[in-house]
């Protein structure tokens, strides 16, 4: 890190990738919650001038594609490409902002599987294997593991997946869950022998071991995770699955394809080098073994056990980087259930824009979301409390009420006075923002939210104290535009939260603010614009209505 003056310049290249949506439907707000925390990471190191790439795209494989397909009876490729364009369109509207976004559906995701698993073979990583297998009588399918339902074998909580456990985390195989049932018919499954083929993880226990010690940054919880999931039995994973199956077909076998988690695994890679091409840098520059730049994934915690050992497994046997960071969060959660498509306990959201804007949720996760692994309560009352109460009333209004008075008074027009900078308030603004860098850089975003509701009770306390509305003199001239100053300040502190918002300050102020002179006096005679009203407050009643009716 470089320090000039007030200035940041970083000379860090990164590359950030987030989990993939899966294209058998809709957005909700779950999803957004994961993609706006790493949004915000990607605009502050935009905003400190960091090198910087956001990659994402759609999970275009699988049997839950194929049933939807199947339902509506219309080709996989029309629903994945379907519903590509849509998720494109409402990370727009949620001002998230990727410099890719695919879909593993794609050649260049099938030739880099394709030379993956040869090289898998070559090294002789991979088995052939009869299993056992959860399949469906009555629809003649074996169920993958999302498309079964049951009891935890580990902690006995209900309605558990086929692969791992919401409440307790563990993994576990298919055949071992309670009771379980069918997604698709109902019906309980049988237990049915296949040949697949599975990639042997055993055969570098070694190396994944140093890996999730030496190469990865991980949460202090997911790391003591990782390291009992290592510690316990590691059973070779099975990268295949049987027909039917909507994806990519495994050369020289019959009727088999390679499982949808491998294709997706391997589309962090093609993803990024689908970008790359267009900018002419070369991908192994990111993922080649010797590569000096950075890796940050941002995923939930129901699939770290993919991201922590399968990912890295698979890298290591193709001598590529591993991720540097992988940065995990909890579920999002409706009355502390977690937020589910297959669940049905979710809010739409494309939807939810109807009723609500987007920097008001980007703020709202913001104020609750923190580098720890723990699930996030959506409720309705608090986001509307602190979107009202302390956005709009406590932060926003800072810019409002001093408008109003520097029109009247001054014919909008700013004054400088060296007796800004000198002032101990104004210093204490300018001192805060290397922690607020640092909280960036360590996900604790509601720590600057915090700070940044503190700053604005600062600055109307001063405001206050002051009464720059009782008379008009030298001292007011100098309240006023020490006030707005001070609201320049916060509101950049928060441009990679609320990024609609501070476009609009920024008209406001009639000036563009960077790193470079965000601590800067607003120069002497600056006219402003007049403060535009278009901060609505939520009407939560309206958005309560709503939520019950149209939102699911």
């Amino acid at each position: 890190m470089i320090k000039n003056n007030n200035s940041i310049v970083y000379k860090k290249t990164i590359l950030v990738t987030t989990a993939f949506p899966y294209s058998n439907g809709c957005l909700h707000l779950g999803h957004i919650l994961e993609n706006i925390q790493a949004d915000i990471y990607v605009r502050f190191n935009k905003l400190i001038n960091n090198n910087i790439y956001f990659i994402s795209s759609d999970d275009s494989h699988g049997t839950p594609i194929m049933l939807k397909s199947i339902y509506l009876n219309i080709n996989p490729n029309i629903l994945i490409k379907f519903f590509y364009k849509n998720h494109k369109k409402i990370f727009k509207k949620y001002y998230i902002n990727f410099d890719y976004y695919g879909k593993t559906h794609n050649k260049e995701n099938y030739r880099l599987l394709i030379k993956i698993f040869s090289i898998l073979k070559k090294k002789k990583m991979l088995i052939n294997k009869k299993i056992n297998q959860l399949y469906d009588e009555k629809k003649s399918m074996f169920l993958p593991d999302r498309m079964i339902i049951g009891i935890c074998p580990i902690c006995k909580s209900p309605n558990q997946y086929g692969d791992n456990c919401n409440l307790c985390n563990s993994v576990y195989n298919a055949i071992d869950l309670i009771n379980p049932i069918s997604v698709i018919s109902k019906k309980k499954p049988i237990i049915k022998t296949s040949n697949h083929i599975l990639f042997n993880i055993n055969a570098i226990k070694n190396d994944i071991l140093y890996t999730i010690k030496n190469d990865i940054k991980l949460q202090k919880s997911i790391f003591k995770k990782s390291i009992e999931w290592f510690y316990s039995k590691l059973k070779p994973w099975d990268i295949s699955r049987d027909h039917p199956y909507f994806g990519f077909k495994i050369p020289n076998y019959h009727n088999k394809f390679f499982y949808v988690w491998l294709d997706a695994t391997i589309g962090y890679i093609s993803s990024s080098k689908t970008l790359f091409k267009y900018k002419n840098i070369n991908y192994l520059d990111f993922w080649g073994k010797n590569s000096k730049y950075k890796i940050c994934q941002f995923i939930g915690k129901d699939i770290s056990y993919f991201h922590v050992l399968f990912l890295p497994a698979i890298l290591i046997c193709i001598n590529f980087k591993k991720p540097d960071n992988i940065f995990i969060h909890g579920h999002l959660t409706i009355k502390n259930k977690k937020m589910s498509k297959s669940l049905f306990n979710y809010i739409n959201a494309n939807n939810f824009l109807k009723y609500i804007e987007s920097d008001y949720i980007r703020y709202y996760f913001a104020s609750k979301l923190s580098n720890k692994v723990i699930d996030i309560n959506f409720d309705i009352y608090e986001l509307t409390y602190k979107v009202n109460n302390i956005l709009i009333n406590k932060i926003l209004n800072i810019g409002s009420r001093c408008s109003k008075l520097i029109n009247i008074y001054y014919n909008n027009n700013i004054f400088y006075n060296k007796l800004i900078y000198k002032d101990n308030l104004y210093k204490d603004f300018i001192y805060i923002s290397n922690y607020i860098w640092y909280m960036y850089e360590n996900l604790e975003y509601y720590k600057i939210i915090n700070i940044i509701e503190k700053l604005s009770d600062n600055i109307n306390k001063y405001i206050s104290i002051n009464k720059p509305w009782s008379i008009k003199n030298n001292n007011t001239k100098i309240v006023l535009s020490t006030s707005i100053n001070l609201f320049k300040i916060i509101i950049f502190y928060m441009k990679p939260i609320i990024p609609k918002i501070f476009l609009e300050i920024e008209n406001f102020l009639n000036l563009k603010i960077n790193i470079n002179n965000f601590y800067k006096i607003i120069p002497n005679n600056h006219k402003i614009n007049n403060f535009s009203s278009k901060f609505i407050k939520i009407d939560i009643n309206h958005l309560k209505n709503n939520l019950n009716k149209n939102l699911f």
